[in-house]
């Protein structure tokens, strides 16, 4: 397969997940004109927004209890080592080390009220989930075959996900950073087909060398609307 027809079926696989996302999108936003389901997702959001601040409170805490635990570790090593011979810097690297063990102790109290909002966390997310699942199983009967839909389509991305990833590792990462510059520019549409040595995305008619280059499966972007050309 030529670089350009990698390029052009990965553009399909990435135009066919572009649309199922923006189904889902659009079923998301039909189920949240529910009342009921409007709340249970506030619900559910609030809550994953207390767990995650909670578990960044958690990490901040042990990530500063182990940087004292370092530096009382270096400072107790210098102590002993038998090179401080001077007193003064002895009582000084005495009071670091108690100073840096009380700091540490201080965290103690912080850390565990920060696990235990945690675990409530965790507990909260827990059940504002099953609490939507409920109500979105509930919507779903007066919204038909959209839940049925949305799930299908979360299926599809996945699927495709995984075949974006195979034909992404097959073109040489030049030309994909071309493609991703190109997606990102160009709405989404990073390679158009050539038919009648014409650019289909734009109509500029291409000359005979241009022509002659696409059609050999040489990298070539349109003079006017700067997509990868596939023949």
């Amino acid at each position: 397969m030529s670089q350009t027809a990698a390029l052009y079926h990965l553009q399909t696989l990435d135009s066919q997940r572009d649309i199922a996302h923006a189904r889902i999108v659009e079923i998301e936003k039909l189920l949240s004109e529910n009342e009921a389901v409007r709340a249970a997702q506030l619900a559910f959001d609030n809550a994953q927004i207390n767990y995650q601040k909670w578990q960044t409170r958690a990490t901040d805490i042990e990530l500063e209890r182990s940087q004292l635990a370092e530096e009382t570790d270096a400072a107790e090593q210098r102590l002993y080592s038998g090179k401080v011979v001077n007193p003064r810097e002895m009582t000084d690297l005495q009071d670091k080390i108690t100073s840096l063990r009380h700091r540490r102790d201080m965290l103690e109290e912080p850390l565990l009220e920060a696990m235990l909002e945690l675990e409530q966390g965790e507990a909260d997310v827990a059940s504002a989930q099953v609490i939507m699942k409920g109500v979105l199983e509930d919507h779903e009967h007066t919204l038909g075959a959209l839940g049925v839909e949305q799930s299908s389509l979360a299926s599809q991305i996945d699927q495709l996900h995984s075949e974006i990833e195979t034909a992404r590792r097959s073109i040489p990462p030049q030309s994909l950073a071309l493609y991703d510059q190109l997606r990102k520019r160009q709405g989404g549409v990073a390679v158009a087909r050539m038919e009648d040595e014409s650019c289909t995305s734009c109509g500029v008619e291409l000359t005979s060398q241009q022509a002659q280059q696409v059609k050999h499966g040489q990298v070539l972007t349109c003079p006017t609307c700067g997509r990868i050309l596939f023949a």
